[in-house]
């Protein structure tokens, strides 16, 4: 459980802030969202359409490396 609470916080995540987990169409971040609650997260949400929602709509910012 250490090591995944230290992985969430060197991504940045704050535990006072609401954390909204995605990726490329909701499953994976599903799991995210789980560990975040067994960690302690009260604030989660998932981003069900995530990423193939987000990129397909061209009014919204996207970088892409």
């Amino acid at each position: 459980a250490e090591e995944l609470a230290s992985l969430f916080e060197q991504a940045g995540t704050d535990r006072t802030q609401r954390v909204v987990t995605y990726c490329g169409g909701g499953i994976a971040a599903s799991s995210d969202a789980f560990v975040l609650s067994l960690l302690g997260y009260e604030d989660i949400a998932v981003y069900d359409a995530s990423m193939s929602e987000y990129a397909a709509d061209p009014s919204l910012p996207l970088v892409v490396d």
